[in-house]
């Protein structure tokens, strides 16, 4: 077994995820952290083997991440309700390759109980799936029931009793008799409320993760990243896409190869902080909008360095914005700080940001993109041996990016068209 087969775990993975989803939910800075350990501990209670409490921990991640593609900016007369965003998340990732089960059971997380519990006894697969909703239901609803700003114990009692008093209505019986023989200890309660990291440490110990599921998982977050706005619904794919063939043309190892397309998918990560009004801007940003831009590629490193065995590609996505002559941002490093990964991801993602189609102008032309990395080459920006390796073999990357642009671009509309 390689390095490679144990490349990061379970926890750092979601520990990582629950901030970035984090950064759209500042009215409560811990929730997907609270939601995901509390599913995890109810279904540790309940008996769950290993498979199904993951897809708890999957299911309680990404439960909502409807809302978060289609924030509610007053363009939509009508609030988006919980079964559309329901549906719209399950839309986005029914077709992941590894995780087809979560989109079925995130249908389900804003379900009362009484709803299925005739039916979840009918077919074993779809029993299965409600009953795990129904888990991360209960979590849910209780991560929403606590006061932030008061002592979790003293809420408690008042919570635990409302859950049992609706128990078989909202509520799955089983979860709640699990709840109920966890109320007494403490600790769980403090991780919820007191102890972000809980959720890394404890949740960290149920398995490790192969290079190529982390691959596959953070596609899927590249959707989130992306999905917010037409105007990078296919930017990050397309990154990943190139940058993943530049680094093969360039000799790099098939692993090395695997973590560019991470690097790839997660570069825009700090971008989930930045308002829709600015990534949507047609027009030249102002100084103040320029400045907030900036912040994202700091974020993406900040949270990527939190992630075990991610160090290499947190310099890879971190770095997307710096210049061979120190003039990027946010670190301001030179051409002999940066290493061949770092540039390769800056070619990329300048290149992928010309070529793609967005809703205000089509991609650019052949020639018109070889014109603009040429003069970003001569102005100091990028790397010539990266951008002439681009040149050389410019069909064949730009085949694979506009292959990934459009099956991702498509995903997306075709999921808002479905939930209109």
């Amino acid at each position: 077994m390689s390095d490679y087969d144990n490349f990061t775990n379970i926890g750092s993975l979601l520990g990582a995820l629950a901030e970035v989803l984090n950064l759209l939910n500042p009215g409560n800075s811990l929730y997907h952290e609270q939601v995901a350990y509390l599913s995890w501990v109810l279904a540790k209670e309940m008996g769950y083997d290993n498979d199904h409490i993951m897809l708890c921990l999957y299911t309680a991640m990404f439960h909502d991440v409807g809302d978060i593609v289609w924030e509610n900016d007053g363009s939509n007369p009508f609030q988006m309700t919980s079964k559309l965003s329901a549906i719209r998340g399950a839309r986005i990732l029914q077709d992941l390759p590894g995780y087809k089960s979560i989109s079925e059971t995130i249908l389900y997380c804003n379900d009362r109980w009484a709803i299925h519990s005739i039916e979840s006894q009918e077919e074993t697969n779809k029993k299965n799936y409600i009953e795990i909703s129904a888990v991360v239901h209960l979590a849910i609803w209780i991560s929403k029931q606590f006061d932030q700003q008061k002592p979790p114990l003293n809420q408690l009692n008042h919570i635990c009793t409302l859950a049992d008093r609706w128990s078989g209505m909202e509520f799955m019986p089983e979860a709640v008799e699990a709840l109920l023989r966890v109320q007494k200890e403490e600790y769980v309660w403090f991780n919820a409320m007191l102890n972000p990291n809980a959720l890394r440490k404890e949740i960290g110990i149920i398995r490790t993760v192969s290079l190529e599921e982390t691959v596959r998982l953070t596609g899927l977050l590249s959707r989130i990243i992306d999905f917010r706005s037409p105007f990078t619904a296919m930017h990050s794919a397309g990154v990943a896409a190139s940058a993943r063939k530049l680094a093969q043309l360039s000799g790099m190892t098939e692993e090395e190869c695997m973590m560019m397309e991470i690097a790839g998918n997660l570069h825009d990560i700090g971008k989930l902080r930045v308002p829709k009004a600015i990534l949507e801007k047609t027009g030249k940003l102002t100084e103040e909008e320029f400045n907030i831009i900036k912040e994202h590629a700091y974020y993406t490193s900040l949270i990527m360095q939190n992630i075990d065995g991610f160090e290499q590609i947190a310099a890879w996505a971190g770095n997307h914005h710096e210049k061979l002559n120190g003039n990027g941002y946010p670190f301001h490093y030179d051409e002999s700080q940066l290493d061949k990964g770092s540039k390769i991801l800056a070619v990329a993602d300048i290149f992928s940001a010309i070529t793609e189609e967005r809703p205000y102008r089509k991609g650019m032309s052949k020639d018109q993109v070889l014109d603009i990395m040429s003069m970003n080459v001569e102005n100091g920006n990028i790397s010539n041996e990266i951008v002439q390796l681009l040149v050389e073999h410019y069909d064949e990357v730009n085949e694979v990016r506009n292959r990934m642009s459009k099956e991702i671009g498509k995903r997306y509309f075709d999921s808002i068209e479905s939930t209109r």
